[in-house]
């Protein structure tokens, strides 16, 4: 396999991991684009998408990115996201966003309902006042 192999590190809100590879291929506004060892720094707002890094057994991993950003900098390559799945599998990977998204949903939907509450009791003790005067 060709290319040395160097870290990356990615940072996520629930964890930061350290992967150690030989090349990285990433999406961002312009296209797909790779690093390898010794990329000159260099800094870009990554796309939601799917790229894949190849790791020092050769082994292709593919990678499902939130959107981010990307910065390789004195040989140090960070990718911070939001969000970043993680399978050697395609399919396993597309299972695992697939359930990221609707626990995400349901989540989104609990907190819209906990916003409408709020709305509610603010709106009747408003009126509640008003009418107190």
């Amino acid at each position: 396999m060709t290319g040395r192999p160097f870290d990356v590190e990615i940072i996520t809100p629930l964890q930061t991991l350290t992967r150690k590879v030989r090349h990285i291929r990433l999406e961002d506004e312009t296209g797909y684009f790779g690093v390898m060892r010794g990329h000159m720094d260099f800094v870009t707002v990554l796309q939601p998408s799917v790229g894949y890094y190849s790791d020092v057994e050769g082994r292709e991993v593919f990678l499902a990115v939130e959107g981010g950003v990307l910065l390789v900098r004195d040989g140090r390559v960070t990718l911070t996201s939001r969000g970043v799945f993680e399978n050697t599998d395609p399919e396993k990977l597309k299972q695992t966003i697939e359930e990221s998204m609707k626990r995400k949903e349901r989540s989104e939907a609990a907190y819209a309902s906990l916003v409408r509450g709020l709305e509610r009791a603010f709106l009747e003790k408003s009126v509640e006042m008003e009418r107190s005067k």
